[in-house]
């Protein structure tokens, strides 16, 4: 059984693996050498991958070494796939996750790795298994709130099913421009792909991706589980090799 840890800027999010199917997983607000220990002691998992996007305290790192084999996912991390990225110290480990998940999911197929998240990311993968790169753009929610905080009178709308596609009031013409903004935005950059890279798959993770499978005009995989998926296929290729 295999542990993945994704720790992001506000949680925890803890999955175990048993071959490819998830067979438990638990989000945190709050964590430390104690908790983590208590859940390693409860189930046992022969192998450990952490991803974070922040510091992680040394004694957490010592103590899953201790016990059994780990990963602290970063730039130096050996993976199955060509990272072509100029900076790949900077690169995001849940973007780079993704597509290694999408790499084993979708063998010998260009893919486009969208995260729907607070900002959306979309992530470029050969057939060949080289990642290229991606974008990064502020997600629906980022983009209502900056209309708020960076202008004097418009006020904070919250997200919503819309009846129109023009806005008839300030409330709707923010949440127009918003939603469909991003909306457009993403099916652009989806139909640029699919004329440059022949049959390109198109996946989507992250909290928002079934509410963007459901508004775009192409063929969408949704894969809420793509980034653990993905750390933990990393995790097998690295216990392949030792």
């Amino acid at each position: 059984m295999n542990l993945i840890i994704d720790i992001g800027n506000s949680f925890a999010k803890l999955v175990l693996y048993k071959g490819d199917k998830i067979t438990k997983q638990i989000k945190w607000e709050k964590w430390g050498v104690r908790k983590f220990s208590a859940f390693y002691n409860k189930h046992q998992p022969n192998a450990v991958c952490m991803s974070s996007t922040q510091p992680v305290a040394e004694n957490i790192k010592a103590f899953f070494k201790k016990k059994c084999f780990f990963i602290f996912l970063d730039e130096k991390t050996p993976i199955p796939i060509k990272n072509k990225y100029r900076t790949p110290k900077t690169l995001g480990k849940d973007r780079l996750a993704a597509v290694i998940g999408a790499y084993y999911l979708y063998p010998k197929k260009s893919c486009l790795v969208i995260d729907a998240g607070t900002c959306i990311t979309y992530d470029l993968l050969t057939k060949k298994g080289e990642y290229l790169g991606g974008n990064i753009s502020p997600g629906i929610d980022l983009r209502l709130r900056a209309m708020n905080e960076f202008t004097a009178k418009l006020p904070l709308v919250k997200r919503k099913e819309l009846k129109k596609n023009y806005g008839i009031d300030t409330e709707s013409a923010l949440l127009v421009g918003g939603q469909s903004g991003t909306i457009h935005e993403m099916q652009g950059f989806i139909d640029e792909y699919q004329q440059i890279y022949e049959s390109i798959n198109v996946i989507l993770t992250g909290g928002a991706a079934k509410y963007f499978a459901k508004k775009l005009k192409t063929k969408i995989f949704v894969h809420p589980t793509l980034v653990p998926y993905g750390l933990n296929q990393i995790l097998k290729y690295n216990a392949n090799k030792k």
